[in-house]
């Protein structure tokens, strides 16, 4: 389980932007889907998941990338959110 300071160390990112981040990299490994094919499903460069992913980069997914992710991923939007805390 995902833990919502996953990414504590990448600059600029919020809980929730951490938590997508790790989640995306987590089902895409393991469905086997390379950054390659995930960058061509999205429409963005090979590059640019490689700077979502780095610990160390303030890249990070965007609210309108949710559909495509959740579509190459085979999951719901939830599925790539952290559960809400009451």
């Amino acid at each position: 389980m995902l833990s919502l300071h996953a990414m504590d160390n990448k600059p600029h990112a919020t809980d929730v932007d951490a938590y997508l981040i790790e989640k995306v990299k987590e089902l895409r490994t393991k469905k086997g889907i390379s950054q390659a094919k995930l960058a061509l499903a999205l429409d963005v460069s090979v590059g640019y998941i490689g700077h979502v992913e780095s610990p160390k980069d303030r890249t990070k997914y965007s609210l309108s990338m949710l559909p495509k992710l959740a579509a190459a991923l085979e999951c719901e939007y939830a599925d790539l959110l952290p559960p809400i805390s009451k």
